[in-house]
């Protein structure tokens, strides 16, 4: 959130804050307007520096009490930092209700209460509602508060008038890649990159897009060119580690994850968790654990330590201290994350792996069962199996991927592990049925590579892949 109107342009603004944080260090008085200070507290919070912000306009205010600007800002700044009533209280003080961002705030503040109808009355009389920039801080407020159908609302008003402006068209495009349309999204972002192959935000759009449908190639190619316009757009960092990540490139998605920390496109907790797990691909437990622990230390700082946030941050740390010998501290962990969150299935889940890897078979299964309280919840039977798998408790595992497959047959290649398994246990007719509906098939090459390699394998095995081979092959034979 934030202020949606801001006066000072880019370099005006930088301007601005060197002058302000220039005297600041000298520890000299610094005389500037209302709306200057707020333009720096607006900037400091986006940069999500908010002890930063309410110290600039806690000084704006000595200067300019009752300042309309600076209360407005103070006013997002508790939005910002989740202190509702706060900015509820500053929103009430302000007596200059005319303003159009006033009007803006308080309607923000409706909708936060989910008071639609209240909020479209006051947006509806704000006097500029005819003007292009007003009706793109509108199309964003209700998208931002999750409201498209009315953000559309006022992209088909506005349509007529300005279709043709580049600005309405970015928003356009924001509106659709906010609404799934993903295709068409990517359409608009490429006709505003024609016109401005500069602009770094329009190819972080289009990231955004090809990451969506996991096109995560096309992804980091347009987060490049977004660095090439401008080297600390910290949203290109942020969704070319996420595409990094998701290409298992652990190295490459670690650096730009600190790089998105360090241009403050994401917060510092969110950052080191996604690192965490980075270093947990890597099976570097130490580096992995180191920021678990960091991202517990900044919640605590903020005076939040018991965010639902954090189970996720335990559970990872559970696992992570476990490999590192800490087999009590796992547990240890998982109660924490139990505190935060009882019912929280993760836990329990996270807890049976511990149990598995310890060789307390039962006390897993037990912990299993509490995290497979949802019998239908396909993607925790899929965890479950996947541990079982990884301790090589084949019968186990064979039993959950069935159950995933019984709730959905498409549901992360399960047909394909159902497929892997049925191989290795020489069910070669299941093997068949599953591996027929497989995306990634077992193909007769790759039977072939296996009879190749001189892997030690059962006279029982060896004839299990000739029988698959030939059957291949006689099927290909028959096509």
């Amino acid at each position: 959130m934030g202020r949606k109107n801001s006066p000072s342009d880019g370099q005006e603004l930088d301007k601005l804050i060197e002058q302000y944080e220039t005297a600041k260090a000298e520890n000299h008085q610094i005389y500037l307007d209302g709306d200057q200070f707020a333009d720096i507290a607006d900037r400091y919070a986006f940069e999500r520096r908010f002890n930063e912000a309410q110290e600039v306009i806690n000084y704006g205010l000595y200067l300019h009490p009752e300042n309309t600007d600076l209360l407005v800002e103070q006013a997002y700044l508790y939005l910002d930092t989740q202190k509702i009533q706060e900015a509820k209280e500053i929103a009430s003080s302000i007596t200059e209700e005319y303003n159009t961002e006033v009007k803006m705030l308080k309607a923000e503040l409706l909708l936060t209460e989910g008071q639609l109808e209240a909020a479209q009355y006051i947006i509806n009389t704000v006097e500029e509602a005819d003007e292009l920039e007003t009706i793109i801080n509108i199309v964003y407020l209700y998208l931002d508060m999750g409201y498209p159908e009315c953000a559309k609302e006022w992209l088909d008003n506005g349509k007529k008038t300005f279709g043709n402006e580049e600005d309405f068209i970015a928003v356009t495009a924001d509106y659709l890649a906010a609404t799934n349309q993903t295709e068409a999204a990517i359409i608009q972002y490429n006709q505003l990159i024609d016109v401005d192959p500069y602009n770094a935000s329009y190819w972080v759009g289009l990231a955004k897009c090809y990451f969506i449908i996991e096109n995560s190639e096309k992804a980091i190619e347009a987060c490049d060119f977004a660095l090439a316009a401008n080297e600390k757009f910290g949203e290109a960092y942020a969704y070319r580690a996420h595409s990094y990540f998701y290409l298992n490139n652990s190295d490459a998605a670690i650096a730009d994850y600190q790089k998105a920390i360090e241009y403050k496109a994401i917060a510092p907790e969110v950052g080191n968790m996604f690192i965490g797990m980075a270093y947990t691909n890597k099976e570097d437990w130490s580096n992995a654990d180191q920021c678990y622990l960091e991202v517990i230390r900044l919640f605590k700082e903020k005076g939040d330590g018991n965010s639902p946030l954090l189970v996720d941050t335990y559970t990872n740390a559970a696992l992570a201290t476990f490999e590192l010998g800490n087999h009590e501290e796992a547990h240890e962990m998982c109660a924490r994350a139990r505190e935060i969150n009882p019912s929280e299935p993760i836990v329990d889940l996270t807890e049976g792996k511990i149990y598995l890897k310890e060789g307390k078979d039962q006390e897993a299964f037990n912990a299993f069962k509490v995290a497979l309280n949802d019998d239908s919840n396909a993607d925790m039977w899929f965890q479950v199996a996947t541990a079982y798998s990884d301790e090589e408790m084949l019968s186990q595992a064979k039993i959950c991927y069935e159950k995933v497959y019984n709730i959905n047959p498409k549901y992360e290649n399960v047909a394909g592990k159902l497929a892997a398994l049925a191989l290795i246990e020489g069910r070669v007719d299941d093997f068949f049925r599953y591996n027929n509906e497989t995306t990634h098939p077992i193909d007769e090459d790759m039977i072939s590579d296996l009879l190749s390699q001189p892997y030690e394998r059962t006279e029982e095995g060896e004839q299990i892949l000739k029988e698959v081979w030939e059957r291949m092959k006689k099927e290909k034979g028959n096509k």
